[in-house]
């Protein structure tokens, strides 16, 4: 039987989990935007994220920085999931979004003349890194979109694991992350690639606070 003692220390775990999250998630985009913002002609608007921290960006360590506090948000929710929800695929798939991350962190794509325009203006054939960094993006997606509907799923089956209202709303960020995605072949692609992370690190933080705010399973203990 659990003690009410180690229930209180698996709740203050959980809790310090959700803070490491939402600060993950915060300084990934404070990365991203001072990185942005210290360039002559990269536009948020046209150019990619990840060119942040591409080989030959000045700003690459700030922009490797914001990756790697990404995947640090990654890894604390699905430390959340496991111990809360205890939902290896969810969490499983959480991880490896995040390891997906830090893929793309370490596999920087080839920016000789810098992040503005690179990958976009510049389309030249790239180097294995180039194609290693670009399968761990869609990597990246995939784990995610693994982890919204492994929620989303249950919920329909109506299992108790998790809020029914969290499943729901998976649902409903898995459709929108689709449709963004979908939308990096056009125009102001750094547009919709921002919203597309938004999207996916919005929901990130929704299962992180969600977690934080319900029981462990089984571990709640007995009272009297």
């Amino acid at each position: 039987m659990r003690t009410r003692s180690s229930y209180s220390v698996v709740m203050v775990r959980s809790r310090g989990a959700g803070v490491v999250a939402l600060l993950g998630v915060l300084l990934f985009w404070a990365g991203v935007f001072t990185a942005g913002a210290l360039l002559d002609g990269y536009s948020a608007v046209e150019d990619y994220i990840s060119s942040l921290a591409g080989r030959g960006s000045p700003v690459a360590v700030l922009g490797v920085a914001a990756f790697l506090a990404s995947t640090t948000a990654h890894l604390a929710t699905s430390f959340l999931v496991l111990t809360v929800w205890r939902s290896r695929l969810a969490a499983g798939s959480v991880l490896l979004a995040g390891v997906a991350v830090a893929a793309v962190a370490v596999f920087r794509t080839s920016c000789p003349r810098g992040p503005a325009g690179c990958g976009v203006t510049d389309t030249s054939a790239g180097d294995w890194v180039d194609t290693v960094h670009g399968l761990s993006v869609g990597a990246y997606q995939l784990f995610t979109m693994a982890a919204m509907l492994t929620l989303a799923v249950g919920s329909l089956r109506g299992l108790e694991t998790w809020p029914r209202w969290l499943g729901l709303t998976s649902l409903a960020f898995a459709v929108a992350s689709m449709i963004l995605v979908s939308q990096l072949a056009g125009e102001m692609v750094g547009l919709w690639q921002r919203l597309w992370v938004a999207t996916n690190l919005t929901w990130l933080l929704v299962a992180a606070w969600a977690a934080t705010r319900h029981d462990p399973a089984g571990l709640r203990p007995a009272h009297g």
